[in-house]
């Protein structure tokens, strides 16, 4: 089991390269367990629900549950979609599934999964499926996309690339990616949100949208990649990654990816938030590690210290899972 241990001192500098200059105030982050799944495609959210992991893929019409060592246990169908014979939805019609967390929606914990946006209708949905499988919702989300880009202050040209959801006590965070418009995390009022995807309301209105800057590697900028709420410390831990591509449709080489945290203060007193130089990028000896974070979930939490689980998509129809420990 190989494991790297990777150091950020916060406002530590970084290059092309990843050199550093340190500073005080030190996050570590720890990973291990690399994996890689042939029969997940494109794992794009994770979540952990009573200790067990869930995934889901931007092109795979399943719900799937994985083992500890990241196997499939079993998978739930989502909605039915046309898939080419190695089971990934043909692109044209791929709901695009980019973001997952466990939500109460209509009284039920459920799993929460919302297409990115970033084409018109087709990626435009969210899908609720409870727990205990009673309850199965799709509802569109063409409403609230719409209200994204307003707050984001989008001009027509860009576009609402969704990638990940968390949600704290009282708020829900959409987690936008920056290649089609610009990196933002978008705070909702989690009750509203639970009620707009249950259908009880059609519009969610106040949205307050946070600008982040990240950091650029070969002229191409970092885009957030996926979110979780670490609640003993008041924070969001984030995940990142780099392509080398300018829109939100099409995939490009990947040149890397961070691990970061976005104390909900920071959120709170700015409307743009600059991680350019507060990240952990990941790395094998001293190269980028080429994959592309897609979303983080937590197995265990403290004041110090949380635990968990992320998930890379390598545009190839294979996923990789990596257990990782972050520490401030």
């Amino acid at each position: 089991m190989k494991h790297t241990l990777l150091t950020l001192c916060i406002g530590a500098l970084f290059s092309g390269a990843f050199s550093s200059i340190a500073v005080a105030q030190e996050t570590t982050l720890e990973f291990s367990n690399r994996t890689l799944n042939n029969d997940l495609p494109s794992a794009s959210g994770v979540v952990v629900v009573d200790k067990k992991i869930f995934a889901v893929g931007d092109d795979s019409p399943w719900l799937y549950q994985l083992s500890s060592e990241f196997a499939i246990v079993e998978k739930d169908l989502i909605k039915e979609y046309p898939v080419r014979e190695n089971g990934r939805i043909v692109k044209k019609v791929k709901p695009d599934f980019e973001a997952l967390d466990n939500i109460e929606v209509s009284g039920k914990p459920s799993f929460v999964m919302l297409g990115s946006g970033s084409k018109l209708d087709v990626r435009e949905w969210a899908f609720v499926i409870s727990q205990d499988r009673q309850l199965k919702i799709e509802r569109s989300l063409k409403p609230l996309y719409k209200n994204l880009r307003v707050a984001a202050g989008y001009s027509a040209e860009q576009e609402i690339n969704v990638e990940g959801l968390a949600t704290s006590d009282d708020s829900a965070f959409i987690i936008n990616r920056g290649n089609g418009g610009s990196n933002v995390i978008f705070e909702l009022d989690l009750e509203t949100f639970q009620e707009y995807l249950a259908g009880a309301v059609d519009q969610v209105n106040d949205i307050k949208a946070y600008h982040v800057n990240l950091p650029i590697v070969e002229g191409f900028e970092a885009g957030l990649s996926g979110a979780a709420y670490w609640e003993e410390a008041e924070s969001l831990v984030i995940t990142a990654s780099i392509e080398a591509t300018g829109d939100a449709y099409n995939d490009g080489e990947i040149l890397g990816s961070y691990v970061g945290l976005v104390e909900l203060d920071e959120l709170s007193t700015s409307k743009t938030v600059d991680l350019s130089q507060n990240l952990i990028p990941l790395m094998e000896g001293n190269k980028r590690l080429i994959t592309k974070l897609e979303s983080v979930a937590f197995t265990q939490q403290s004041d110090k210290a949380v635990s968990g689980v992320v998930a890379s998509d390598n545009d190839d129809g294979t996923s990789e899972f990596f257990n990782f420990t972050l520490t401030k």
